[in-house]
């Protein structure tokens, strides 16, 4: 799904929307009357109330033997390179969150681990073993280990995505510069796989983020909320199938029980 950018206030949105959640304009009006905008300026006369629009082709936006659509689309670069760099300092700062916080959490897991024998104790390991203990599972030092060694590597994940996505920003704001078109920036492929990582390894962390991540405008950040939500209740489900398993196969085993019981008694009894 392309991404395109609001004709009046600039903010981004899809190619798909027919209004922005931004202004609210109507988009398919506030294009028509840009159009007739530029038309009327090429004819040299000047529009009432249309200062900024006078003053930015005066300043030089349009070049010899442009097209209106070549001004308009230089415009929006120019917006979104702004928009990049007034975000740059936010992308830097949840870095290095991300960056300090996984390798915190991958030091308590291995610290973890090392308490009850290292990597060596993840071989041992048994998911049978896991499944029948339920929710006790949780309580088991390499069991905790692994979790905490998973949900380290997702925040580094992230912070590597945060990273490539301000190289890609420092990137596009070039190129917009240098009057090219600038390349669409979107949430990294790596910050997703860690966001949906930790989704799965903490669900109340995914299902939190997840829905605030849905009340975003931009159509790639709900997906990916979406997504999150979806690795939470994945994980909540494997736990909760296990626990119906449990306590199935437990009153199963004290049917049995008190079957051959009854049984023996009755042989008893002749």
């Amino acid at each position: 799904m392309g991404l395109a950018i609001c004709p009046k206030c600039g903010a981004t949105i899809q190619d798909t929307d027919t209004h922005c959640m931004d202004c609210g304009v109507n988009i398919a009006e506030a294009e028509r009357e840009l159009a007739r905008r530029e038309k009327e300026m090429r004819g040299g006369g000047p529009i009432i109330g249309d200062e900024k629009v006078i003053q930015g082709a005066a300043a030089g936006m349009a070049e010899p033997g442009e097209t209106s659509e070549k001004v308009r689309l230089k415009e929006f670069d120019r917006q979104l390179a702004r928009t990049l760099e007034a975000e740059r300092t936010a992308v830097v700062i949840t870095a290095l969150i991300a960056l300090v916080a996984g390798f915190g959490i991958l030091f308590g897991g291995w610290a973890t681990l090392k308490g009850v024998g290292g990597i060596v104790a993840l071989k041992e390991l048994s998911y049978t073993h896991l499944r029948l203990q339920g929710l006790g599972a949780f309580a088991n030092q390499t069991f905790i280990g692994l979790l905490l060694l998973l949900l380290g590597l997702s925040g580094l994940l992230c912070a590597a995505g945060q990273i490539h996505r301000f190289i890609q920003g420092q990137r596009a704001i070039a190129q917009v510069r240098a009057g090219e078109r600038p390349d669409v920036i979107g949430i990294s492929t790596l910050t997703a796989w860690g966001l949906i990582i930790a989704s799965f390894v903490c669900p109340p962390l995914g299902i939190i983020l997840g829905i605030i991540f849905k009340l975003a405008q931009d159509e790639s950040t709900k997906d990916l909320g979406g997504a999150m939500i979806k690795s939470a209740i994945a994980a909540i489900a494997v736990v909760v199938v296990h626990l119906i398993w449990n306590a199935i196969a437990d009153f199963a085993a004290r049917a049995g029980a008190e079957g051959n019981t009854i049984g023996n008694r009755a042989v008893e009894v002749e």
